[in-house]
């Protein structure tokens, strides 16, 4: 069963009989539904004289489950009211409650949810890409517009994500940073630190985000967020969610021909991402965990020992090489077992050679 909770002001009465014969009307032919089956769905909650002469009767609707047909339950309640708006004696209608605006919100509330978090889990990563801390400095700096106040140290004293306090259409300003005044170019230029004019363009460049492949995503998702911004705004204050909202909030999250929606430009984001910087990232691990290893020779045998802490050598005593080649492809094989990056195998063999010779000839 739905609830439509529904408040009129009028001047003629309206008992539960008046009510229900207009839903009828609407639904009894089409279901099957006798008077007495659609009367059954109302109840009078109260009924009040006003000051000026008229009355509020508020009164509920608990609709069955129906078949679907030509309308939907939505549609259904919105011819309804239309009819009661225009009965002689009715001044206003308002909804209280609606049941079916609450279950279409709610699937559209948990796709907002789902994007959302990705596109603030995003945001995240570009920010933090170029140490630019989440905080009133960086939303200052790029123009951006909180939703609520907060103190940076609380937010950061509770692990939240600063990005959750900014207005959702601010999202995508971070684009590019707000162009600096003549004042403040000049303090920038009268500050000791600064050594030569190179320094002072380096700043300026730093206020901007470093990597064309973010600032294109960023751009690309600027178009998208009105239409959600649209719905999140209804969900939120449970406005009534039209056609055109819906419709706008499906073209925004999904693909239409050549043009990506929001959905495809974050997995995308993403694999660029992962594409550009995997083989960068397993040699960058790779290089942290080869100072790990210690290597010492004993006559013909090598030894492999392995530095668990500034103060403890772990010794793999039963790990002994004839010659440095086996050394080499030991070295290798526990480096791609420790390392693991999403989609890639590593293939980088040679660069742990080098740096294990660099080892050795600082040892000698």
């Amino acid at each position: 069963m739905s609830i439509v909770k529904i408040q009129i002001n009028h001047t003629k009465n309206l008992n539960k009989s008046v009510l229900a014969s207009h839903l009828y009307d609407e639904i009894g032919e089409e279901y099957d539904l006798s008077e007495d089956d659609v009367e059954a769905y109302f109840e009078v909650e109260n009924a009040y004289k006003l000051p000026n002469d008229s009355f509020i009767t508020i009164f509920v609707i608990d609709f069955p489950e129906l078949a679907l047909r030509d309308l939907e339950p939505k549609d259904i309640v919105k011819s309804y009211l239309d009819t009661l708006n225009h009965l002689e004696g009715v001044i206003s209608l308002v909804k209280l409650q609606d049941d079916f605006l609450r279950e279409i919100a709610n699937q559209y509330f948990n796709r907002l949810f789902a994007i959302e978090m990705e596109l603030r889990n995003v945001l995240t990563y570009i920010l933090t890409y170029d140490e630019k801390p989440i905080e009133k400095g960086t939303f200052k700096e790029f123009g951006v517009q909180l939703a609520e106040s907060f103190e940076n140290k609380n937010v950061a004293d509770n692990y939240e994500n600063g990005l959750y306090y900014i207005l959702f259409n601010h999202y995508a300003s971070f684009g590019e940073p707000k162009k600096l005044n003549a004042e403040q170019i000049s303090g920038i230029l009268q500050e000791v630190s600064l050594s030569d004019f190179q320094e002072f363009k380096n700043r300026l460049q730093k206020r901007y985000i470093s990597e064309l492949r973010h600032t294109e995503f960023i751009f690309s998702i600027m178009q998208k967020l009105k239409p959600l911004e649209d719905i999140r705004n209804s969900v939120m204050h449970i406005r009534n969610l039209s056609d055109t909202k819906m419709a706008n909030f499906d073209k925004a999250v999904n693909d239409i021909g050549t043009d990506k929606g929001i959905q495809s430009l974050i997995a995308e984001f993403w694999t660029n991402e992962n594409e550009e910087l995997k083989e960068k990232t397993w040699l960058a691990l790779a290089e942290t965990e080869i100072k790990k290893y210690q290597l010492r020779q004993e006559g013909e045998i090598w030894f492999v020992d392995t530095i668990i802490s500034d103060a403890t050598i772990l010794i793999n005593d039963l790990d002994e090489f004839e010659d440095l080649d086996e050394v080499k492809n030991y070295i290798y094989e526990e480096l791609k077992d420790n390392i693991a990056i999403n989609d890639f195998t590593p293939d980088c063999k040679e660069q742990t050679d080098i740096w294990i010779n660099e080892k050795l000839a600082q040892t000698e």
